[in-house]
């Protein structure tokens, strides 16, 4: 079996699959007519949290999608690619709210077009780091572990805090 490269192409061909998959996921709720079970997955408002969903869900099954069809043909390590999609699933929405909130806030631009191609650079950046530390980490068990702990963290918080949202700026709604 072969090492699968994971080259710049690579990077930016499924940047663009999650991208429009992020870009379907922020419709998803109003398209299934408000059904609970969708939009525990997918924003449910205009809140930054909920759009954080679209950088979390796509991504985490592009990483389990991707090692599914890979390790047919490719000689993919499990623990190295668990730490890698742990990485990916904190770096993406971590960009998003420290960019988000850095032209927002500290330049006050409003743009959807920023927005958008927002959802682009953080999916690229996540999936370029994150396919470094794939080619580069060496991890431990602990490090395995405390990887999918982490991806349980953060998929169960979003189950949670869709649910009961704390009252913070960062959950509320602009438009209501």
């Amino acid at each position: 079996m072969k090492n699968c490269q994971y080259n710049t192409r690579f990077i930016i061909i499924n940047t663009l699959i999650l991208w429009a998959f992020a870009s379907f996921s922020h419709f998803a709720y109003d398209l299934s007519g408000n059904s609970i079970i969708v939009g525990l997955f997918n924003p449910i408002n205009e809140s930054v949290w909920e759009h954080l969903k679209f950088m979390f869900f796509p991504n985490l099954l592009w990483w389990i999608a991707t090692y599914y069809l890979q390790k047919r043909t490719c000689e993919i390590d499990l623990h190295k690619w668990i730490v890698a999609s742990a990485a990916s699933l904190v770096i993406a929405p971590l960009m998003v709210i420290f960019m988000f909130y850095s032209y927002t806030g500290a330049l006050g631009i409003e743009s959807v077009i920023v927005d958008i191609a927002l959802v682009f650079i953080c999916y690229f950046a996540a999936l370029k780091l994150s396919l470094h530390i794939y080619a580069y980490i060496n991890p431990s068990i602990l490090k395995v572990i405390i990887s999918v702990l982490l991806i349980l963290l953060i998929f169960a918080a979003f189950i949670i805090f869709t649910l009961n949202p704390p009252d913070f700026p960062i959950f509320h709604d602009p438009n209501a």
